[in-house]
């Protein structure tokens, strides 16, 4: 839809038809949390009124979805029919990756990536007494905050295979302090935990640890990541890596086909997160049109939000232990003195290449600028490890 709206505001005279297999217009996705924390309803989740469609002439085709794109008729199928198109911008996004555990698929076992996945948790939840969700990721525990937010008697349990929770975004000494602060949320987390088996017929009733271990549970909420949904782009002979393959352009193998979003891969890197998809958003809205456009060359990967009610900012290189000393890297911690606010900065050949904030989001447009721009930080290097320090 970002693309959609920028084509329309460049060019006020092409058509423009979005095919979608979603039964409702485009809503912000990250609201799905605060739906299921019942902190917002579902005509709060939509973007843009039913009239916007229509005074910016965007066609705009729900339960449309796209099974097949003939590129030599340059016409995509869709529901039986066919629709032929000059040039076609594919942003399917990605879908939820569910491991290969025994005993799916089950009653009452979810991954949430619609607003119709939301819906099914938020019933299973009413009649729950114990749901495990697996993965301590960004999704992961926003889930597991919003089901306790929203049902109070609901027990929670987080599981998550590798050592420590928020892998990509914090270090140890960051995940330590976002567990006990979850843990004051009455949130159970359960760290070094794989998961086997989800147990029950037909519905859940448990899950399994690979050690043995039994947790009983109503429900499951699987929140083990998401894959590229290139699927599409691939039958039609584009082509594809890790995800769909573009230029900086946004273009694909073929020149009157664009992506943008979750589906795209760039010089062997793909991104998941929102800021990179509305950059590239504008920039392929350009392109398609054949205006001038610069070059997209990547996004340094960036978060600032709230993790269960925690701020939390990440940017950049933020792990690196498994670099030696002689590699240049320089890790510099500070907690403040009720332990409650946690500051890491990453630095190599004299500039910061990462940082993490957690309980605060105080100096991050400077600390994200500095890092963005490649600024020295030998002047005040020396007190980054001050908790108190204020950012030039």
């Amino acid at each position: 839809m970002n693309v959609a709206k920028a084509a329309r505001d460049a060019d006020p005279g092409i058509e423009i038809d979005v095919f979608s297999d979603e039964t409702e217009p485009y809503y912000a996705r990250p609201k799905l949390i605060d739906f299921l924390a019942g902190s917002v309803d579902e005509a709060g989740m939509m973007f843009y009124p039913k009239e916007w469609y229509d005074k910016n002439r965007i066609k705009l085709h729900l339960s449309s979805k796209v099974s097949q794109v003939d590129l030599s008729e340059m016409r995509l199928s869709v529901n039986g029919a066919w629709h032929p198109f000059d040039r076609l911008v594919l942003a399917t996004g990605a879908t939820a990756f569910v491991p290969p555990l025994k005993g799916l698929p089950k009653e009452r076992a979810f991954t949430l990536r619609t607003l119709d996945d939301a819906r099914r948790i938020r019933d299973a939840a009413a009649s729950s007494a114990h749901a495990v969700v697996i993965g301590g990721g960004l999704l992961g525990l926003e889930t597991a905050r919003a089901l306790t937010a929203r049902h109070k008697g609901l027990k929670v349990t987080i599981l998550e295979y590798a050592e420590h929770l928020l892998m990509r975004q914090l270090d140890h000494e960051g995940a330590a302090m976002l567990q006990r602060w979850l843990e004051g949320l009455g949130i159970d987390v359960m760290t070094k935990a794989e998961t086997d088996e989800i147990l029950g017929a037909p519905a859940v009733s448990g899950v399994r640890l690979k050690d043995g271990r039994i947790l009983k549970a109503d429900m499951v909420v699987i929140s083990a990541g998401a894959r590229p949904d290139f699927a599409l782009a691939k039958e039609a002979g584009l082509k594809v890596g890790r995800g769909l393959v573009v230029d900086g352009s946004l273009r694909t193998s073929h020149p009157d086909v664009f992506a943008v979003g979750d589906v795209i891969e760039l010089g062997g890197k793909t991104w998941g997160i929102i800021p990179p998809a509305l950059e590239q958003a504008r920039i392929a809205a350009k392109t398609v049109l054949g205006q001038p456009a610069p070059e997209y060359k990547g996004t340094i990967p960036s978060n600032t939000l709230k993790v269960a009610g925690l701020d939390l900012a990440s940017m950049g290189t933020v792990r690196s232990e498994h670099e030696t000393a002689e590699s240049g890297f320089e890790e510099i911690r500070s907690f403040s003195e009720d332990r409650k606010v946690y500051r890491k900065f990453v630095v190599k050949d004299g500039k910061m290449i990462g940082a993490i904030l957690l309980g605060t989001k105080k100096d991050w447009p400077k600390i994200s600028k500095t890092i963005a721009e490649g600024r020295p930080v030998e002047p005040f290097k020396a007190s980054l490890s001050d908790p108190g320090f204020a950012f030039p």
